[in-house]
């Protein structure tokens, strides 16, 4: 080969999946090995009969068509394309011919140098597996040690506070505030016989003690709050905050082995996180105004992508996207219990969607609802429906646009007392018609964010007992959620939105996430699992059922996650270019590497759905 054909075969190689993982040196050694072929239209690529002679294949120019050995079409393969993996399996075969569908030129990269580098770089063996799925894996687990410094991914133990105020539950309130002053701390702990039973702050100093003109050598006891949440010491400070916003406290402690080993506080926090997003929920907390508020909102899309360009997991996005929203609805319903005044009786402020399972993303919409401990009068509707329009109104002007299918707490029929969710939650089941399945559907993921959570608990626990009696609602809803397929058509190209605004692009969210996040919760309800709320989680706890093995678990986590990273990262892209956010992404702006491995993860979920609908389908009813 001309030596000077090397820099370009280079440049070509180190931009195309998976030789782009490999460093410079090695493609170097791979570029100067290369076989260049020029096969001309119609003509059969031959394999080479001996292992150590046969190549892999990569197309620079022109198409390949693959054909099984029955004539049936396995796939059509364009440039930047590379086939023949198998030869990284000794017990595997060539079971298909390639031909050239257009003049190509074809570089072959031998096997004896490829076996010869991975020898030398196992850490790259997997890159180049025979198994498309395994290469799929891989490609999701480059992005999996990317951000791993972000704070909402580091342990408790790290970011914990070890200077603590203590005082035995005998000590007095006056005590207990030289304390908290000699040790500089907010907050201090009541212990007894070694073992935490309480906690109080410098609030509870002003409002229990200044306030009422309490006598300070009271035990702190009286004023203490008792049986504080606490967090274990090898917890996410992700899962810290998201029980201090629960439970509304600013200060955590931290245990291990039963022990106090430090504490959290908001402050510490918001001192450490580089990417705000702490900083951003306190303010979110401490504004006392809607103006504010809505400042506050107009941060949130930068975050995002901050948070994207750190590097961090695409989880762990959506989950603190989830924790700011969260703060929003929160903030809101305080403000619209002062506005309306004292609530007529127990409620729950209910999210549904992606809100409900952490898995808010920039273009996430309102889905909620408000559950009532008894049946309401008409005044007491008209008091709930003004809250509830005080609630959406604020959401939106805040970025969270209202729902186009009215699935807001605002309209009366997502208003109701638990007696009555129940009845509707019983007819949808049973008569499992177009509408009451979306209805359903929507509220299936909820979860209680203000009031008396316990309403949630019971609703999600009378639903999902009522499926586990009324299996043929699930052949339902999955004959529903199986009528929208992957964007991938037999040939392997992607099927692209025919006219429209969105004309020739892929709908990611539609086609691929949304399918995912369907079967995820026929699964979880199949198994009446209610405690995990994440599609991630319902999968994960579907597997520690035994409903799904840990090949079908790895694919769904692999075809889900890199997804979700392709479209995190147009969206984090369209920010930073001040272009209107969508779902949508032109096939032309990815990369082969991300082209070849949608291809891979569309084609893993069709394979899911084929399996959803044989389990779950009953004869008769699909059709």
């Amino acid at each position: 080969m001309d030596s000077s054909l090397i820099p370009n075969i280079e440049w070509f190689i180190a931009q195309i999946d998976p030789f782009n993982h490999l460093p410079k040196s090695v493609i170097s050694q791979i570029a100067a090995n290369i076989e260049i072929r020029y096969i001309a239209e119609g003509a059969v690529i031959a394999f080479e009969e001996q292992r150590d002679k046969r190549c892999l294949y990569l197309i620079r120019t022109g198409a390949v068509e693959q054909k099984k050995a029955n004539g049936e079409l396995r796939a059509r393969l364009e440039s930047g394309s590379v086939f023949g993996f198998s030869i990284f399996n000794p017990l595997e075969e060539e079971h298909y011919t390639a031909l050239a569908i257009e003049n190509s030129l074809i570089y072959q990269v031998p096997y004896a140098i490829l076996h010869q580098i991975l020898q030398q770089h196992p850490e790259y063996a997997e890159y180049f597996a025979s198994d498309a799925n395994i290469r799929l894996h891989k490609a999701a687990q480059t992005h999996l040690a990317q951000g791993q410094g972000n704070l909402f991914m580091q342990s408790v133990a790290e970011v914990a506070n070890r200077k603590i105020a203590q005082v035995d539950a005998r000590a007095t309130i006056q005590h207990t505030a030289e304390k908290m002053c000699q040790q500089r701390r907010s907050s201090a702990l009541i212990m007894q016989d070694g073992q935490l039973i309480g906690i109080v702050n410098d609030r509870d100093m002003t409002k229990k003690v200044v306030a009422h003109a309490l006598d300070v050598q009271l035990p702190i006891t009286h004023i203490m709050t008792p049986n504080p949440p606490t967090i274990a010491a090898d917890d996410s400070v992700l899962n810290a905050v998201s029980l201090m916003m629960q439970h509304n406290i600013r200060s955590l402690p931290v245990m291990a082995d039963n022990q106090v080993l430090g504490i959290l506080t908001a402050t510490d926090l918001v001192q450490k996180n580089s990417t705000q997003s702490i900083f951003l929920i306190n303010h979110i907390f401490q504004a006392d105004s809607l103006p504010l508020l809505v400042k506050l909102g107009q941060k949130r899309q930068a975050l995002f992508a901050a948070l994207v360009n750190s590097g961090t997991h695409y989880q762990h996005i959506m989950q603190v996207m989830t924790l700011i929203a969260d703060a929003f609805n929160q903030k809101l319903l305080m403000m619209a219990e002062h506005y309306c005044g004292v609530a007529p009786c127990r409620y729950a402020w209910l999210v549904s969607g992606s809100q409900a399972r952490y898995e808010i993303h920039p273009l996430s919409d309102q889905d909620n609802a408000i559950i009532t401990e008894r049946k309401l009068s008409f005044e007491e509707q008209r008091y709930f429906l003004r809250l509830a329009e005080f609630v959406n109104d604020g959401l939106d002007k805040c970025g969270y646009e209202k729902c186009s299918g009215g699935y807001m707490a605002s309209n009366p029929r997502w208003c109701q007392s638990l007696a009555e969710w129940q009845q509707d939650f019983r007819h949808w089941i049973q008569n499992p018609e177009q509408e009451g399945l979306l209805n359903a559907s929507v509220l299936l993921d909820l979860r209680a964010i203000y009031g008396a959570s316990d309403l949630g608990t019971e609703l999600q626990q009378f639903f999902v007992q009522l499926i586990g009696q009324n299996r043929r609602f699930l052949a339902f809803l999955t004959a529903n959620a199986i009528r929208v397929k992957p964007p991938l058509n037999i040939f392997r190209n992607f099927v692209l939105i025919k006219d429209g605004e969105h004309k020739n692009k892929l709908n990611l969210k539609k086609r691929a996430i949304s399918l995912l996040v369907d079967l995820g919760r026929i699964y979880a309800l199949s198994a009446s699992i209610v405690q995990a709320s994440s599609t991630e989680e319902r999968f994960k706890a579907c597997y520690q059922a035994n409903v799904i093995n840990q090949a079908t678990l790895d694919d769904i986590l692999a075809a889900y996650h890199f997804v979700s990273e392709v479209r995190f990262k147009y969206q984090a892209q369209g920010l930073q270019q001040q272009q209107m956010l969508t779902n949508h992404i032109t096939p032309d702006d990815l990369t082969s590497f991300e082209r070849n491995n949608l291809k891979d993860a569309f084609r893993l979920i069709a394979k899911l759905q084929e399996a959803a609908e044989l389990r779950f389908s009953q004869k008769g009813l699909l059709r």
